[in-house]
């Protein structure tokens, strides 16, 4: 806990920087940036999960995954906000895909490498990133629903367990979880994690009984949904450590107090889709 005051200035400046862009994300205008944002996050996040390619000796043709990463993210804003672009999403990581093969008819060394790992890249992080953004602008067709707020239920569920987990296993961890990928996680810091996502789901569940907020999370549901994501944006982290790890990386940046983007987002890579398909198809 050595760099739990760097880690608190960093977190109050992020809650800051989110707050702000949820306030203003059905602005006009704004919303533009919200999308680019996202995109450029997304971005980011396979420039660094490259460096850990690269680090096992692998490549990929950078400049064209990180374009179809962008088209891809935002073709979930363009699906969201048109229903007859539903498709869209799919329908870019398919072309990016093609692309991807094209890019090595001239070049075959390498090829079976650098489209397994690319591939892999885009469903990794471009598609859930993008997921983020299906959520925030999803069409809920009544208007007691609050595609922003969802995104704070996502956030909130999925960060506290990540702090939650950071502390107990600080204080009380005894025996480790996963020692060879991730040293510092304990399994009194998972199970502690989980307790806090549950009770962070069940906060959203009174606030939407009491108030008038455009949001409402059933019994059932904060039951549910707050076990799932406690356990697999969970899991979302410790499988980029294994990455990490297997590249031997201790961050996936140097960004202080933050590590990378890749490390902030990495739990969020994996509960965004549970988010985003139970909208899709229980939720409405």
């Amino acid at each position: 806990m050595k760099d739990l005051g760097r880690r608190l200035s960093v977190s109050t400046v992020l809650i800051t920087l989110v707050t702000i862009l949820l306030s203003f994300a059905y602005n006009v205008w704004f919303q533009y940036i919200v999308v680019l944002f996202i995109a450029a996050l997304a971005a980011v996040a396979i420039w660094e999960y490259e460096k850990f390619v690269e680090a096992k000796g692998g490549r990929m043709i950078l400049p064209a995954l990180m374009t179809i990463t962008v088209c891809v993210v935002g073709s979930f804003y363009a699906a969201a906000r048109s229903p007859a672009l539903h498709s869209l999403p799919l329908l870019l990581f398919f072309i990016g895909f093609l692309i991807l093969f094209a890019l090595h008819f001239r070049q075959k060394h390498g090829a079976v490498v650098d489209l397994s790992v690319s591939s892999f890249g885009l469903l990794y992080i471009a598609v859930p990133m993008g997921m983020l953004l299906g959520i925030l602008y999803f069409p809920f067709p009544e208007l007691t629903q609050d595609g922003r707020l969802w995104i704070a239920y996502l956030l909130v569920v999925t960060k506290i367990a990540d702090v939650g987990a950071y502390f107990a296993g600080s204080l009380w961890g005894r025996r480790k979880l996963a020692p060879s990928i991730s040293p510092g996680k304990t399994v009194e810091g998972a199970i502690f994690g989980l307790l806090c996502a549950v009770l962070a789901s069940y906060a959203f569940h009174r606030l939407s009984l009491y108030a008038q907020i455009g949001f409402h999370l059933g019994t059932a549901e904060w039951v549910f949904l707050g076990i799932v994501l406690g356990l697999i944006g969970q899991f979302g982290d410790l499988s980029e450590s294994l990455l990490k790890r297997d590249a031997n990386k201790k961050d996936s940046n140097a960004l202080p107090g933050l590590g990378g983007v890749l490390d902030s987002v990495d739990s969020l890579l994996f509960n965004a889709p549970i988010i985003y398909f139970y909208l899709t198809y229980v939720k409405i």
